[in-house]
């Protein structure tokens, strides 16, 4: 649970903030979770128990539901129960029948250009995706909370990392040095990789290279994961053959 406090007379013009008074309640979903009528239920009570403790009228308390699906199941319980709930911007729908506004947020949905960043705090990024997380966090001071974000999801999108990694672009690499990031994240992106690669080459090669002799064997994988991409190092470190025996794999490549 997140409260957000609004100074009075501010004006928030992106559309997830439009609904915003005094005091916002955010409950955000995990991407294993969903919400469910109990949650609706229980963050608004939350929101009536901060309302008596804190002497904050309810009118002027909203709460905010974040889910990265499609609320299905809720949206039907609160049609059933005369609720309304009608979508105001995509992925973004408001919620009257309560005293106080509500809004159900389906992040994936949300905009690129105003939400990105509550839009992309999941799993499952790709590598085109995380590049604009990082892009977006460019120039942002070193200990920010966006420092911590990014932290965040780099953590939960490995496969997205070793992607970036294949880019090589200046530009990300600056973002990962402002972000003290580089030795951390990069290093972890190639092991990690480089385990993904061990593991689908070497499985390949022993199809291949059954009966054919270890060294034969190992050559087999070798070539696959040159074919998958990696380097002729990471590849003799995975396969622990000579460098000088790999060096045609790379020129017939």
């Amino acid at each position: 649970m997140v409260i957000i406090k609004k100074e009075k007379g501010a004006v928030i013009e992106k559309p997830l903030g439009a609904l915003f008074r005094g005091v916002n309640l955010f409950e955000y979903k995990s991407p294993q979770d969903y919400l469910s009528k109990d949650d609706f239920h229980k963050v608004g009570a939350y929101a009536r128990l901060y309302s008596v403790l804190n002497q904050v009228e309810m009118t002027d308390i909203t709460v905010s539901f974040v889910e990265e699906g499609h609320p299905r199941k809720l949206l039907e319980y609160l049609k059933e129960y005369r609720y309304e709930a009608a979508e105001r911007w995509p992925g973004i729908y408001h919620v009257s029948g309560d005293i106080m506004p509500v809004q159900i947020v389906e992040s994936k949905r949300l905009s690129e250009e105003d939400d990105i960043w509550l839009r992309d705090l999941r799993g499952g990024l790709d590598g085109e995706r995380l590049r604009k997380v990082l892009e977006a966090g460019k120039g942002m001071p070193k200990g920010s909370p966006v420092s911590a974000y990014i932290n965040m999801v780099l953590r939960a999108n490995p496969g997205g990392l070793q992607e970036v990694m294949r880019m090589s672009e200046a530009a990300l690499e600056a973002v990962f040095e402002e972000f003290g990031l580089t030795e951390k994240w990069v290093e972890q992106g190639i092991e990690q990789g480089i385990e993904r690669g061990i593991e689908q080459g070497i499985e390949r090669g022993r199809e291949q290279g059954i009966g054919q002799g270890e060294e034969k064997a190992k050559l087999l994988i070798a070539g696959n994961l040159a074919k998958m991409g990696w380097g002729i190092a990471d590849v003799a470190k995975a396969t622990e053959l000579d460098v000088s025996k790999l060096r045609d794999l790379y020129r017939k490549k």
